[in-house]
């Protein structure tokens, strides 16, 4: 373990992401790191070490680390990466998924973590899955982070180890289930990415920059965007009390589809079809009065 000036990049690899090797792996290396870890299944099958040893080509700071299972952690991946964490030889690690095709901007995170009490800096990320949904968010994103001043937590970030060491609950991790798969009562109905638990255990104790600065594409579609993730947040809203214009409101802007079609038919299967329509209709009221709420406040700062 080193503590000087440089930084470690962590990234898993499953098997089924062997193809997505060739296209995101050069950009991470183009980084300069002194220490990339790859983490990998034990034991990593040939075609993965072939496909990782081809995309490495020359490049010889590439340390590919096959972890066995380990039956006490219910989430696979979470595991796999703090596995890398542990292993890395720099306290400041770069880390994301291979789906991410990562660009120069990554290194203003590396100078930003482990100073002035930052645990964590979080890169935006462009959503590049391919579809018309992508479009959107993309669009919808810029315009959410220009009107509200507001940027978000990405799986693309930088964290300080020692303030990872001293802030996660590593027991409540081991038993999260990956978000596909997480079980719970309809009542409790809500996701959690092991990138999320890192983030929110950081934040109670160091501070998190969260970049307006586009750090990398991403190729698949994102985790919060899939179906199945869709779903559990509709559940979700409803259960919470969510009115239909912030849920419509949400569908429109992120492409989410499947999310305003689970909130719909639960409030239909709860309440019936005139609730539903009143739902619809109550949508142009609750725009109504966050618009007005939006320009109110731009009146005041104008003002000030």
């Amino acid at each position: 373990m080193e503590r000087g000036g440089g930084f470690s990049i962590v990234i898993s690899i499953a098997e089924w992401d062997a193809d997505l090797v060739p296209k995101t792996l050069p950009s991470w290396l183009s980084l300069g790191s002194t220490d990339v870890v790859l983490c990998v299944d034990a034991p990593a099958s040939e075609k993965l070490l072939n496909v990782i040893s081809r995309a490495v080509g020359k490049y010889d700071r590439v340390r590919v680390l096959q972890i066995p299972e380990n039956p006490a952690w219910r989430f696979r991946h979470a595991f796999t990466r703090r596995e890398g964490f542990r292993a890395a030889k720099f306290d400041k690690i770069l880390t994301g998924d291979i789906d991410i095709v990562v660009n120069k901007t990554c290194l203003m995170a590396v100078e930003l973590v482990g100073k002035d009490g930052v645990g964590l800096v979080s890169l935006a990320k462009r959503r590049g899955g391919g579809t018309l949904g992508e479009v959107v968010r993309n669009s919808s994103k810029r315009l959410f982070r220009l009107m509200r001043k507001r940027n978000f937590f990405t799986g693309l970030y930088v964290m300080y180890r020692p303030y990872w060491i001293d802030s996660e609950d590593e027991e409540q991790l081991m038993k999260t289930e990956h978000p596909h798969v997480q079980g719970l009562p309809q009542t409790q109905a809500i996701y959690l990415g092991e990138d999320v638990i890192l983030r929110d255990a950081m934040i109670a104790r160091h501070k998190i920059i969260y970049l307006p600065e586009v750090g990398g594409t991403d190729l698949r579609i994102s985790l919060e965007d899939r179906a199945p993730i869709q779903a559990k947040t509709g559940i979700r809203y409803y259960h919470d009390g969510k009115p239909m214009g912030y849920v419509l409101a949400q569908s429109i802007m992120y492409g989410r589809g499947t999310l305003l079609g689970t909130y719909a038919d639960l409030l239909f299967r709860d309440k019936g079809g005139a609730a539903l329509f009143r739902g619809y209709v109550g949508s142009i009221v609750y725009w109504g009065r966050g618009a007005q709420t939006y320009f109110l406040r731009k009146i005041r700062s104008v003002g000030n």
